[in-house]
This record gives structure tokens, sequence and C-alpha cells, in this order.
């Protein structure tokens, strides 16, 4: 099980103003953040809290609340916050046949609801796509009332913009990102997207399972894939996928900012949706 982490680089101060951009992770598995410097263009700070004993998303909002209320190392003006929310419950809906009243029902077709969940949804410019995602309302009300100004978004959003900088006009081309109970898989056909969802796994056999499955139909030939999340010490995922797609490259962090030599690549691997949403584009 992984400890806490506490990653304070030497030149971070919290009184800078219009300098640092914050995000927060939260999932039931722990409280995560990492904090960018847009002058230096680096992770200049990265935190993990574990949670052993959080049942549900009621007790999550609690402990993050606290936990974040009493964080001495968080920037006092940062200029942009993003949290992230883990979870599998999001769709994607083409721009033609979106309609926001009908956003709930759309996502309750195919993933199930909790009755205090808040429907949340953004635009996907360049996908011509409206992304729509649950949020428990106990967790967004605790977390907008300490950072008003956040922008509260699922794992998939920050996941989906690495991916559309790292394909390059490949036949197929694949990203899979390992959460803790589940995986997000895009693939993409000379450079449309053809696939965005969630699934559950118990063993590495899950993933090559759900993938190969996906990938009947679009053909094999020139498969690349991108992975990042849980690492390969951990699931041995990525030993089983390069069985299979030779083309296997464990990527664990794009982006223009450099991260904080502190920061471990299997660190980079698990939370690099988490590092590319803190910085400030």
């Amino acid at each position: 099980m992984m400890q806490n982490i506490d990653l304070v680089d030497e030149t971070y101060d919290i009184n800078t103003i219009n300098t640092y951009c914050l995000s927060i992770r939260v999932s039931l598995d722990g409280l995560s953040f990492c904090i960018a410097d847009k002058q230096q263009q680096k992770i200049v700070a990265f935190k993990h809290y574990q949670n052993n004993n959080v049942a549900d998303t009621e007790d999550l909002a609690e402990l993050v609340s606290r936990m974040l209320h009493d964080e001495k190392s968080l920037p006092k003006y940062p200029i942009k916050t993003t949290i992230l929310y883990v979870t599998p419950n999001y769709t994607l809906v083409p721009e033609s046949i979106f309609i926001k009243e009908k956003a709930k029902l759309l996502l309750s077709t195919t993933h199930q609801l909790e009755d205090l969940d808040e429907i949340h949804y953004l635009k996907l410019e360049k996908l011509q796509a409206w992304l729509i995602y649950a949020f428990p309302s106990t967790l967004a009300n605790k977390l907008t009332a300490l950072f008003p100004s956040a922008q509260l978004v699922p794992q998939v959003y920050p996941f989906l913009q690495r991916l559309d900088e790292e394909k390059h006009n490949e036949s197929i081309f694949v990203g899979i990102h390992v959460n803790e109970m589940f995986f997000d898989l895009a693939i993409y056909k000379q450079n449309d997207l053809q696939l965005i969802n969630s699934y559950s796994y118990k063993a590495p056999s899950d993933v090559v399972f759900y993938l190969t499955t996906a990938l009947t139909t679009l053909g094999h030939q020139e498969v690349s894939i991108l992975f990042s999340g849980a690492t390969e010490e951990e699931m041995e995922i990525i030993p089983a996928l390069k069985k299979f797609y030779p083309n296997t490259i464990n990527d664990p962090f794009s982006g223009n900012y450099t991260l904080c030599y502190k920061i471990q690549d299997h660190l980079k691997a698990r939370f690099s949706n988490l590092f590319y949403s803190a910085t400030c584009e």
C-alpha cells in the first residue's frame, strides 16, 4: 500500500503572487495535490495522503475538507485551481445531439448514479463533443467552499488532453490510464477518437481482454499504446500488454512543465493526470 508522500522543492514560496497553479486529486484511496510554478514551468510540490478507512463519498468529503483546511503548504494566491475527482461515471456525447437538460438522462442510461450526484458537463472543442460526468454533491460543496473558483473535473479530462498532444497520425493509437479500481481506455484511429470508456479490473488479463475486444473492429496492425497509472511493479500490466502489443510505452508524464527531481518515475506514472492538470495553460 502506498505511504504518505511529502515533496516540496526548495524554490517554493506559498506567499508568492500570480505564480502558482494548484491541482488536487480526490479519490477513495487518498488525497493528493501538486503545485506548478508558472514562471519556472516546473512542478514544485507534490503531496499524497493515503486513505485507509473511508467507506463512502460522504466520509471522503469530511476527511478531504478537514485535511485541506489544515494543510500548510497550499499557495495563498493560486492563479488557477483544478480539482480532479477519480470516477468512472462519465460519458462523451457528440455536440450535435447534446442537450443540457438531458445530460443526467444521457449519463444514467449507461452509469449507475447516486441520488445526490451533481451532473456536470464540459465542452471539448477539438472533439466537437461534450463530456458529461457525475460529481458527488457533498464533496463538491466542501471543495467549492474552500476553493470557490476551482474547476471540478473528472480524471479523464486531463487524460484526453494529454493524449491529444501525444498522438501522431498513427493507424491505431491507444491510451490507457490505470486507476485504483478501474482503468480509462481511449482509442484513436488515424487521429480520430473512436472510443473513450472506463472498465473495472481485478488482474492484468482484464486490461488485455477489454483492449483486445475493443480493437477487434478496428484492426490490430501498427497498434501503439501509451500507458500510465498503476506501475509495472504493482500490476504487471505492461508485460501482459507487451506480449500482444510490442509497441507499448510507459510514458508517465507529458507536458511542457518539468518535474521536481525528487518525484520518482513510479509517482510520475501513477499521478500523470494530476501533474498535467496543474500546469498553467
